[in-house]
């Protein structure tokens, strides 16, 4: 199954880079995971509508899917999912998608049209992170529940 990262945040730092392919290197073949990452539209004085720009990075965020595989918005108005909630959905994914993208916003975040467009919308928490731990905590979690399907100990 491959798993792709969406994320408007222009440039990743290093060290989330790093810690990001730490995990993929965990995975066996069953599962490719990437991260790209888009630029956001910019905000000036001049143009600072933040329904023009939501809007817009929607329509880039789901344009990056190439309307193929399950899409899902994170989002800190959607559910939140313990382990063994996640795990459910991951067996389902894999058995019924060939991809997975999750869809990261930018600073003002997603809009109704985006939300209306995608599979599910995920909460990681109502807290707000940076944009260069959001990719970490899903890989990391996808890392959980896959290792969860393998019967390895990194659950425990």
């Amino acid at each position: 199954m491959e798993i792709i990262i969406v994320s408007l945040s222009g440039a990743k730092s290093n060290w989330s880079s790093q810690a990001f392919e730490s995990y993929c290197k965990r995975f066996d073949k069953s599962i490719q995971m990437s991260w790209k990452t888009l630029s956001p539209e910019k905000r000036t004085n001049k143009i600072n509508n933040p329904q023009k720009i939501i809007q817009k990075e929607g329509v880039m965020l789901l344009n990056s899917t190439k309307n193929s595989g399950l899409n899902i918005a994170l989002d800190r108005k959607g559910v939140q999912w313990t382990t063994h909630q996640l795990h459910k959905r991951f067996i389902k994914w894999r058995e019924s998608h060939k991809s997975v993208n999750f869809l990261i916003g930018g600073a003002d975040g997603h809009g109704a049209a985006l939300i209306d467009n995608v599979d599910e919308v995920w909460s990681l928490s109502a807290l707000t992170f940076p944009h260069g731990i959001v990719p970490l905590l899903i890989v990391e979690q996808i890392y959980r529940v896959w290792s969860l399907t393998k019967n390895h100990p990194y659950h425990r």
